[in-house]
C-alpha cells in the first residue's frame, strides 16, 4: 500500500513538474508600440492577436508609450535593466548610439530568413542603416507635405496649383483666415511637433534642414524664421498649447486650413470627422525662397529588436511575421504608405476599406496625393542624435518669438546657440 502511494506521488511530483516546464518553456515578448491615433491602437490590438496565433508558445505583452515620450522613457528603462525585446522605431539614431538595439543584418543574411532587402524600396530600406549596418525593417514609409482645405481655398478663388512657393503660401494662409477657421496651423505645444511639423518640414522646402546651424545655411534658416513669424497672425490663438492630436482635432471641426503634416493623416482625421476628408488634399510644402525646387522628407517605421532582450529567437520570428507580404499589405491600408515593393495595390485597397468603409475613394487618393509628392523630390529625412535635446530647446525659441518676445534673428541666435551646445555633449 505504501510503495503504491509513493509511486502515484512520484508520478504527481513528475507531472507536476512537466507542468511547470510547460509553463516555463512559453516566451512572454514585450513589444513597445507608440502609435497614439485610435487606427493604430486597433492594429496594435491585431497584432498581439496575429502573433499569438501562429505562435501559440509565444504571449505579447503590448506596450504604448506615446511618440513624443518614447526615446525619453526608453532613455530611463533600459539603463536600469528594464529591457523589453521589440520597439517600433522612426528615428533610432539615439537608441543605435546608445547602443540599445540589436543589428540585423546577421538574421537577414540567415538561410531561412523570409525578409531580404529586394522586397523592399531602395530609399525606404536604406533609412534603416545607421554606419551601414541595419537595424530596423522597415514596415511603411512616412512622407510629408502640406495639407490643404481645398474647398477653402477654391472659395478664396486660388487652386492647389497655385501654390507653389513661400509667398503663396502666405497669401492664402490669410485669405482663408475668416471667422472660426484660422489660415495655418501649427502644433507648438509639443516638442516633437513644434520642430517637425512646420519648420523642419518648411526648411526641407528652402533646402537645408534646421539642425545644421552652420554659417552656411543661416540665411536659409533666417528665411524660415521669418516665414513663421509673417504666418503667426494667421495661427489660432492656442498654437502655444496645440499638440498634433489637438491640431488634427482642430481640422477636423473645420477650423485649419493649411497645416503641414504626413501620411498618418487619414488615420488621425478618419476617427475625427471622416466627412472633412473629402474636402482635404496632401501637396507638396511649397518652394522656399534659396531653392530650386522643394524637397519633401521621406523617412520609414520599423522594427527593431534590443540588444539586451532574452528572447531573441521569439522576438525574431515575431518581427518577420510583422513584416511580411500579408502583414504589410494589411498595415499599408492602415497607416502611410507601402514600404515593401511587392505589395499588390488592388489587395491594399481592398484591405483599406476595412479600416476607412466611409472614406474609401478619399483615403486612396489623399496616400496617392502623398506618393505623387515623394517620388519627384523625396529625400530622406537627416539622422539626428540628441534630436530630442534639440526639440525642446528649439520649441523654447519659437514660442518666445511667436510672443514678439525675440525677433527672428534673436531666435536664430538663440536657437543656434543651443543646438550647437547640444552637439558639443
Amino acid at each position: 500500500m505504501r510503495r503504491t502511494i509513493r509511486r502515484a506521488m512520484a508520478l504527481l511530483l513528475v507531472g507536476g513538474l512537466t507542468a511547470v516546464g510547460l509553463a516555463e518553456a512559453g516566451t512572454t515578448l514585450r513589444v513597445v508600440f507608440p502609435g497614439t491615433s485610435e487606427t493604430e491602437k486597433q492594429g496594435a490590438v491585431r497584432l498581439k492577436q496575429l502573433a499569438e496565433s501562429k505562435f501559440p508558445d509565444i504571449k505579447v505583452e503590448m506596450m504604448y508609450i506615446g511618440w513624443p515620450d518614447l526615446e525619453k522613457k526608453l532613455s530611463v528603462m533600459l539603463p536600469g535593466g528594464d529591457v523589453p525585446d521589440l520597439v517600433q522605431q522612426q528615428e533610432a539614431t539615439t537608441l543605435v548610439a546608445m547602443g540599445a538595439l540589436e543589428p540585423l543584418d546577421g538574421y537577414i543574411a540567415r538561410p531561412d530568413s523570409t525578409l531580404k532587402k529586394e522586397q523592399f524600396y531602395e530609399g525606404v530600406w536604406d533609412y534603416s542603416l545607421y554606419d551601414g549596418k541595419l537595424y530596423t525593417i522597415p514596415i511603411r514609409a512616412i512622407s510629408y507635405g502640406l495639407l490643404v482645405r481645398e474647398d477653402l481655398l477654391t472659395q478664396a478663388g486660388m487652386k492647389l496649383s497655385d501654390l507653389k512657393t513661400w509667398d503663396d503660401l502666405k497669401k492664402a494662409a490669410k485669405a482663408l483666415t475668416k471667422g472660426n477657421v484660422y489660415g495655418y496651423g501649427y502644433p507648438l505645444g509639443l516638442p516633437r511637433f513644434a520642430w517637425r511639423e512646420g519648420p523642419y518640414i518648411a526648411g526641407y522646402s528652402d533646402n537645408f534642414d534646421i539642425s545644421d546651424t552652420s554659417e552656411a545655411t543661416k540665411p536659409k534658416y533666417l528665411e524660415m524664421l521669418r516665414l513663421f513669424k509673417d504666418l503667426q497672425p494667421f495661427m489660432s490663438p492656442t498654437t502655444k498649447v496645440m499638440g498634433l492630436r489637438e491640431a488634427f482635432q482642430a481640422w477636423g471641426l473645420g477650423n485649419i486650413a493649411l497645416m503641414p503634416g504626413g501620411d498618418f493623416f487619414v488615420a488621425n482625421l478618419y476617427p475625427i470627422n471622416p466627412k472633412i476628408l473629402k474636402v482635404s488634399r496632401a501637396i507638396a510644402f511649397p518652394k522656399g525662397p534659396s531653392a530650386q525646387k522643394p524637397w519633401a522628407p521621406v523617412a520609414n517605421v520599423g522594427w527593431a529588436m534590443f540588444k539586451g532582450s532574452q528572447n531573441k529567437d521569439a522576438a525574431w520570428k515575431v518581427m518577420q511575421l510583422y513584416c511580411s507580404l500579408e502583414n504589410l499589405t494589411e498595415e499599408s491600408a492602415m497607416l502611410n504608405t507601402p514600404a515593401r515593393r511587392d505589395i499588390d495595390m488592388a489587395k491594399l485597397a481592398q484591405a483599406a476599406a476595412k479600416f476607412y468603409p466611409d472614406a474609401v475613394e478619399e483615403n486612396k487618393r489623399i496616400i496617392g496625393d502623398f506618393v505623387a509628392n515623394v517620388h519627384p523630390i523625396g529625400v530622406p529625412m537627416r539622422k539626428i542624435l540628441r534630436r530630442e535635446e534639440m526639440e525642446v530647446a528649439f520649441q523654447k525659441v519659437m514660442i518666445e518669438m511667436l510672443d514678439g518676445k525675440l525677433t527672428p534673428e534673436q531666435a536664430y541666435d538663440r536657437i543656434k546657440a543651443e543646438i550647437d551646445k547640444i552637439k558639443r555633449g
